[in-house]
């Protein structure tokens, strides 16, 4: 059977009140007991001490009957139960026995009372006597008569608090009847109208529900109704001020490029934005899982254990992949919760790019030592003399001379380089007649060329026409013609071809020399590498020319590749468009 509302209000109300009508009961039962008790004990010692001096009054020579006489008497005139005993624990009078009893009467000196009497002030206890058969209350004091010492005991029978303490019980009990059967109607009929209430207050929840605007009425249901709409405004408003710093919290993780990862005291991660997942190819967040049982997050989980002593630390890392990439991670302690915030930087670029410094600084070292010693040496052995003699003297200009234009093409190169690096370059893409600007680059590079042993062939249109710049497209065709001739044997041959495309056109430059090896093919376009350095050096190479080609013809929109030539050689070739293209994009300035 399921009980109403109102019904369980009412059981719950009975309940507490017979529990706590039970629990009064018990307690003042158990107060007015030590209460009768307190006061028959105060009593009880008065009339000892009256006793008592009765007692030492009587003459050294009164009589066994005199004394038991005495002992009746003041039992009769207290209502109590006197006893007189002897030192040796003789019962000498009691006014509840007759005086042919008292020789058959026990010893007493074994009585609880009468043993702490002997030795204090006076002696108490509840107990049933074993001479009247009834639980009495005995206080007893010692008593000196004659340079003899005994002791007074006075009773009452515990049955006559017993019968007081039970009439105080009816009593109680009909109170408490009474007291509940009040309390049981006043229950229900308070439990009616709680239940009333709250079912007003239910439909007014529903209707506030339903109806988002204040009720009119003066019932207390109402009331608390309005209170409900109007929490619940107002917890609508903290939630979505809630909801929109969430999303602005994820929004600005989820934007940041360093990697982020929140994680509790118990190295559980509870935040990972984007950025993570990507870095460390993560599908799904592993918000609940611990670090070390990623294999990749493993090593954060060391840097965190380290901010168990440490405020923060700080590591750097190489992250496994396809592509190796250096990570510097860095943990805090949040103060708050005891948890710990790790930020992730990939490095790989900034790592490359000082790797990319430190050899430029090498390379360029290098480069510099030589034509610099050469310069120096020459200058210092003119000094000593040697412009004395007109031709070593000569020699040792010509030397200066061709050292000093090296440098001056490496100073060049390395200015071209890095204003490209910079995007300072200023290009202006217009219509180039390739053709035109091919033999340019010929005239440019044809006083280093033996027309004896170098021949170059030709095969473009002359109405072709690219987009470039003037200037771009000469340095590009000057640099890879005067790369081929360099290394160039004797009656070797250069081949400039043009093929179109579909919107751009392709540059080669074919010749049959000894080539490069595989080794080298990938490297050839970066800064300083050089197949063949000494020959390069004895040639006044810079090492620069290929690297300004690459970012050059990157400039202007194409693209610049190397591949080798058959049966022997090589063919260096690029890609420029055919007409102008729909953005200014290729052409940064």
């Amino acid at each position: 059977m399921t009980l109403s509302f109102r019904s369980k209000l009412f059981l719950i109300a009975v309940s507490l009140l017979m529990t706590f009508a039970i629990a009064s009961g018990l307690y003042l039962e158990r107060e007015l007991r030590n209460w009768f008790e307190s006061r028959i004990e105060t009593e009880l010692q008065a009339h000892a001490q009256t006793a008592r001096e009765a007692v030492t009054a009587l003459p050294a020579d009164a009589s066994p009957e005199a004394i038991a006489s005495l002992a009746e008497r003041l039992g009769t005139a207290t209502a109590t139960r006197v006893t007189l005993i002897g030192a040796d624990g003789r019962v000498l009078g009691d006014s509840h026995l007759p005086g042919d009893a008292l020789h058959s009467a026990e010893n007493h000196a074994a009585r609880p009372e009468i043993a702490a009497a002997q030795t204090q002030t006076f002696g108490s206890a509840r107990r049933l006597s074993r001479t009247v058969g009834k639980h009495m209350f005995y206080v007893a004091v010692p008593y000196t008569r004659d340079d003899v010492r005994g002791v007074v005991r006075v009773g009452l029978p515990l049955d006559d608090i017993d019968e007081v303490i039970a009439h105080l019980r009816l009593f109680m009990v009909f109170a408490i009847l009474f007291g509940l059967v009040a309390a049981m109607f006043l229950s229900g009929v308070a439990s009616h109208l709680m239940a009333r209430t709250l079912r007003e207050l239910v439909q007014h929840a529903r209707t506030v529900t339903l109806r988002p605007s204040p009720l009119a009425s003066d019932e207390p249901a109402a009331g608390l109704a309005n209170s409900m709409l109007t929490l619940r405004e107002e917890l609508g408003q903290t939630l979505a001020t809630m909801a929109s710093e969430r999303d602005r919290f994820e929004a600005v993780l989820d934007g940041m490029g360093e990697a982020v990862i929140a994680v509790s005291p118990d190295r559980r991660m509870t935040l990972v934005n984007r950025a993570a997942r990507a870095l460390f190819g993560l599908s799904t967040p592993p918000v609940g899982r611990k670090l070390d049982e990623i294999p990749d997050l493993a090593m954060l989980d060391d840097l965190v254990v380290r901010t168990e002593h440490e405020q923060s630390a700080s590591a750097e890392f190489d992250l496994a992949g396809p592509v190796v990439r250096k990570v510097m991670a860095r943990a805090t302690v949040k103060r708050a919760s005891g948890g710990t915030i790790i930020v992730i930087h990939d490095v790989t670029e900034l790592r490359r790019l000082e790797t990319i410094r430190r050899d430029f600084i090498a390379n360029v070292s290098h480069e510099l030592r030589t034509p610099v010693s050469v310069v120096q040496a020459n200058a210092e052995t003119l000094l000593d003399g040697a412009l004395e003699d007109g031709e070593m003297a000569r020699a040792f200009v010509e030397a200066i001379h061709r050292n000093s234009e090296r440098l001056s093409r490496l100073i060049a190169d390395l200015l071209d380089i890095s204003r490209l690096e910079a995007d300072k370059y200023e290009i202006e893409l217009q219509p180039v007649a390739l053709a035109v600007a091919v033999h340019r680059a010929i005239d440019a590079v044809e006083g280093k060329i033996d027309r004896a042993l170098t021949a170059i062939d030709l095969a473009i249109d002359d109405q072709l026409v690219v987009w470039a710049d003037p200037k771009a497209i000469d340095q590009v065709l000057f640099n890879l013609l005067d790369n081929a001739f360099k290394h160039m044997p004797d009656g070797g041959r250069v081949k400039v071809v043009a093929e179109l495309g579909a919107d751009e056109v392709r540059i080669e430059i074919r010749d049959d020399g000894p080539g490069i090896d595989f080794k080298h093919r990938d490297r050839i376009f970066e800064r300083f590498y050089r197949v063949d350095k000494g020959r390069a050096s004895h040639m006044g190479g810079t090492g620069l020319g290929l690297s300004i080609v690459k970012h050059l013809v990157s400039t202007m929109g194409g693209n610049v590749g190397f591949r080798p030539n058959s049966p022997r050689g090589s063919i260096f070739w690029f890609t420029l468009c055919r007409e102008q293209p729909d953005t200014d994009a290729a052409a940064r300035p």
